[in-house]
């Protein structure tokens, strides 16, 4: 089920294959996730703060992060971000190429809702290689994955 609409999860092929869909926007050279806002004082004194504006394919991608189910809300997330599998995950590309959808679920989870308390680590996620680096392994798992029905998994 997925735990944000208690709405039954589609296939995990066809999960990974969501994800996966990210990797060209991702990789294209001229894709900007966003760029941040300039603080502005408004002619009544009110400074309004620099915020981060996502561009429609960062809101894509984190839309279906959150309709698909990767978004999990069974483990605690600040947490395991700060844990040697995460750490390993997020900074070893020879352990992120062994990742298991568990894992990219987890992962997601953190820099999606990491968001919430620090502006603009989304981004930062993006500008690392980090989501790059999960939509890769999404699609070398959706190529490792048959269409028989699985046990459900995030």
């Amino acid at each position: 089920m997925n735990p944000m609409n208690s709405q039954p999860l589609p296939p995990l092929k066809e999960r990974l294959a969501a994800i996966a869909a990210f990797l060209p926007r991702f990789e294209d050279p001229d894709f900007s996730f966003g760029e941040w806002s300039e603080a502005r004082k408004s002619e009544s004194g009110v400074f309004t703060m620099p915020y981060f504006c996502y561009s429609k394919g960062a809101d894509a991608f984190v839309e279906t992060a959150y309709t698909l189910g990767w978004i999990t809300t069974d483990f605690a997330w600040p947490r395991w971000a700060h844990s040697p599998e995460a750490i390993r995950l997020r900074d070893d590309p020879d352990c992120m190429g062994h990742a298991t959808p568990e894992q990219l679920s987890r992962l997601l989870t953190v820099v999606i809702r990491q968001e919430r308390f620090c502006e603009g680590s989304l981004e930062d996620a993006f500008t690392s290689g980090l989501l790059t680096n999960i939509c890769r392994r999404a699609a070398q798992l959706e190529q490792e994955t048959d269409d028989t029905p699985e046990e459900e998994t995030p």
